[in-house]
């Protein structure tokens, strides 16, 4: 059965990939951009002012072309093939430091975990929670590593990537966390994710995410066939998260403060953790209060946009639900043959 969500399988140089994504997508970019535009207005400025605040005197564009030159180039490409300016694409892709910027505090954004089986396999996954207007904008992207491997990432429309896998197993989970200082110097969370999806092991991700500067807060849980390992990043830094030897969950607070969770995040800490003890932690991303559809009133911003779960293995295949999930709305997309 196929898949209720565009799955783009990109290839050739960077720039094609991206101007074949952007050719796919342009009706959906085109709503991706107006959507934005639409739901970024406060009523105290209009999205042109959220957007210089965004793009005016930060260092976003400068890190990405560092650390991550060819997820510069996709961006380009994709705005190309959509017919739309690059501000407007790059502005897409600037989800988390959005946040930051205007100062919308409230927004919390995710649930990860990651596992060893009782036949010593690893499993990781998360439910990706933003917020429901982007729900219909979802996409996968498979596309090829500069090693000769390939990748498969959720995500939205025009933008780069938001977790994933690789064909070595490697895979990338993220969590917001607000309360750690950014900074408009360093390289966005797309573009790291993008950078994740590069290496080839757990080890080599962590040299990656030593080596970039965080523009924003968040905690990205890497998982390999080995293992797996949870960091915490910002601008002054990672610091690894301990972990249990077989069992690992992380929400919307860091592990060292857990004073600073919100309720919903100390919920569904509490919630993955409990899980994970009973061995269900797949099951329960489709349960409340992991799986959120923006209903509930003590939880009405939250909205799960993809739900993705792996056995971190080479040539894994990945399966997605985009949308709040349940079990029989998962669907695989396989690597890159």
């Amino acid at each position: 059965m196929s898949a209720p969500f565009p799955v783009l399988t990109l290839t050739g140089d960077a720039g094609a990939r991206g101007r074949a994504h952007g050719e796919a997508c342009r009706a959906l970019i085109a709503r991706h951009v107006a959507l934005w535009r639409e739901t970024s207005a406060t009523p105290d400025h209009d999205w042109r002012t959220i957007a210089m605040k965004l793009l005016a005197g930060t260092g976003f564009a400068a890190a990405a072309q560092r650390w991550t030159p060819d997820a510069w180039s996709e961006l380009q490409g994709i705005a190309a093939g959509a017919n739309q300016t690059f501000a407007d694409v790059l502005l897409l892709n600037l989800t988390d430091e959005q946040w930051w910027i205007t100062n919308a505090r409230h927004a919390e954004a995710c649930t990860s975990f990651a596992c060893r089986a009782a036949d010593g396999a690893v499993w990781s996954g998360q439910n990706l929670d933003i917020t429901k207007w982007m729900d219909g904008l979802q996409v996968v992207l498979r596309y090829p590593l500069k090693d000769g491997g390939s990748a498969v990432a959720g995500t939205l429309a025009g933008t780069l990537a938001m977790t994933g896998i690789n064909s070595h197993g490697v895979s990338i989970c993220c969590n917001t966390l607000l309360q750690l200082p950014p900074t408009r110097r360093g390289l966005p969370c797309l573009f790291v994710i993008r950078g994740v999806l590069e290496c080839r092991s757990r080890d080599q991700a962590m040299t990656f995410l030593r080596d970039v500067t965080h523009a924003s807060g968040l905690h990205y849980l890497i998982a390999d066939p080995l293992g797996w390992v949870g960091v915490e990043c910002d601008a002054e830094g990672i610091r690894q998260v301990e972990s249990a030897p077989d069992r690992y969950g992380h929400t919307n607070h860091p592990k060292l403060a857990p004073e600073s969770a919100s309720a919903t995040s100390r919920d569904r800490l509490l919630a993955i953790n409990a899980a994970l003890d009973q061995g269900r932690a797949i099951a329960a991303l489709s349960e409340r209060p992991l799986c959120r559809d923006g209903t509930s009133a003590a939880d009405p911003i939250g909205f799960t946009i993809f739900s993705g779960i792996w056995r971190n293995e080479a040539g894994a295949t990945p399966r997605f639900c985009a949308g709040p999930p349940l079990p029989k709305r998962y669907h695989e997309v396989p690597q890159l043959a």
